[in-house]
């Protein structure tokens, strides 16, 4: 027994060795597992970077239109403001009752009665309405209704009606009977252009 342990301890280095060369293969074994598997990761890791990039991209952009809708924005508010300053910042009755009087004189039609209305609140404006009543021919309303169009201050016709009398006409043109609705603008003081950002 004795040479048997001799012989172990002799040739122990050769055992030390496998036993190293066998750690070796073990470690080299799991290293080669390790590495194929960062290897197949690799390929998810390329899609998950290509589809990342590409979100990065469309955020890109997403803030350069963001950018240019800022100034978009931007620009159509301030041509909202500046539409609004337009508007005159009262309605004064006595001068646009006078304003359509010395039209109606102008044209000699008859019968005229304005009768100021309600003031009604928008977004942007707030809007006054005139009713009016005349008789007079087709031709002077015309007349008279593309006046009030080149006006400087903005109106609106909102009703018109006009009816031809019943009566029997002397003279060349036709007398008809006007009914309307007349509506004049101011801003909205309360308005403040939201910008959103």
């Amino acid at each position: 027994m004795k040479d048997l342990v001799n012989k172990i301890i002799a040739n122990a280095h050769v055992l030390i060795f496998l036993y190293g060369v066998y750690g070796a293969y073990v470690h080299f074994d799991e290293h080669t597992i390790q590495l194929a598997e960062i290897q197949s990761n690799v390929a998810r890791i390329e899609e998950e970077i290509q589809v990342n990039q590409k979100k990065i991209k469309e955020v890109q952009e997403f803030s350069k239109k963001t950018d240019e809708y800022k100034v978009r924005v931007e620009e159509v508010a301030k041509n909202i403001e500046s539409v609004q300053k337009q508007l005159p910042a009262e309605t004064n009755d006595t001068q646009i009752l006078s304003f359509f009087q010395n039209e109606i004189n102008a044209l000699n039609i008859k019968d005229a009665n304005f009768t100021p209305g309600r003031e009604e609140k928008s977004t942007y404006f707030i809007s006054k309405e005139y009713s009016l009543r005349a008789r007079g021919t087709f031709l002077q309303f015309l007349i008279f209704f593309e006046r009030i169009g080149n006006a400087d201050r903005i109106y609106n016709i909102k009703k018109l009606r006009l009816t031809s009398g019943s009566e029997n006409q002397r003279g060349r043109f036709q007398m008809i009977s006007g009914e309307g609705v007349i509506q004049a603008f101011r801003f909205n003081p309360d308005f403040r252009v939201d910008r959103g950002f």
